[in-house]
């Protein structure tokens, strides 16, 4: 009993992780009670969700995959041209 309930609680680290990226926290509790060590170290792997960047005014860039500005004309990592962002509404 008291291992299911360590399992239980394990489950909220990988949890909140991803959460903080965007992730959904029931699916990430539910691989995490079942799968800690490797859903620990998926967790903090995991890349930021897109929505999640856009949020705070940020985005991947489509060429080297690294994170810039939402407003930027070019990446400051690979220097290529980026397309501009469709606004949302």
């Amino acid at each position: 009993m008291e291992l299911f309930i360590l399992m239980l609680l394990l489950g909220l680290f990988p949890a909140a992780i991803a959460l903080g990226k965007g992730r959904n926290f029931l699916l990430w509790w539910f691989y995490g009670f079942a799968l800690f060590p490797f859903a620990i170290f998926h967790a903090i792997a995991a890349k930021p969700a897109e929505r999640n960047l856009v949020f705070f005014g940020r985005r991947y860039c489509p060429h080297c995959e690294l994170i810039i500005d939402v407003d930027a004309t070019r990446c400051e990592h690979c220097q290529q041209e980026v397309p501009p962002v469709k606004p949302t509404e």
